[in-house]
């Protein structure tokens, strides 16, 4: 079971993470096919796509996060074989984040997998005691304003 973790969201992505978690369990539990997910998917990501990263870190939320993305920067960059986990792990979130973009119509932060990490590894600097996947999520909101 993943680890639960505190990430900085406001309260329309917390609401928008909520109704995609239950409905992904629910949909995915009773094998339900992708068009059912896919406008609940969307709805989430409208409430969310306006919100700006300097509002994202007013509240918290609790995510079940998997990974290495539930440990700190700081933990990820301890080891070599942390490092290599987490570049992993980071390549997986960005898909995801870019895919779950892409399905809603929503712009993707499309980068090289070397340049993401280098933005990843620019924030965790700034914060080593945050999440890893804090830092995935700001390095994407910041690459996509660019």
């Amino acid at each position: 079971m993943g680890k639960r973790s505190t990430i900085s969201t406001t309260d329309a992505e917390a609401a928008a993470l909520t109704v995609v978690e239950s409905n992904q369990q629910t949909a995915f539990a009773k094998h339900q096919s992708w068009p059912m997910v896919k406008p609940v998917l969307l709805a989430a990501l409208v409430c969310a796509a306006p919100v700006s990263r300097s509002s994202a870190q007013d509240a918290g939320v609790s995510v079940d996060m998997m990974g290495i993305g539930a440990m700190s920067c700081a933990h990820w960059q301890s080891t070599q074989a942390l490092r290599l986990e987490g570049t992993i792990w980071i390549y997986g979130f960005w898909t995801g984040l870019n895919y779950v973009a892409a399905a809603s119509g929503q712009t993707e932060t499309k980068v090289d997998t070397a340049a993401a990490v280098v933005e990843v590894k620019k924030t965790c600097a700034q914060r080593p005691s945050q999440v890893l996947a804090n830092a995935v999520w700001t390095a994407y909101l910041d690459l996509n304003k660019r």
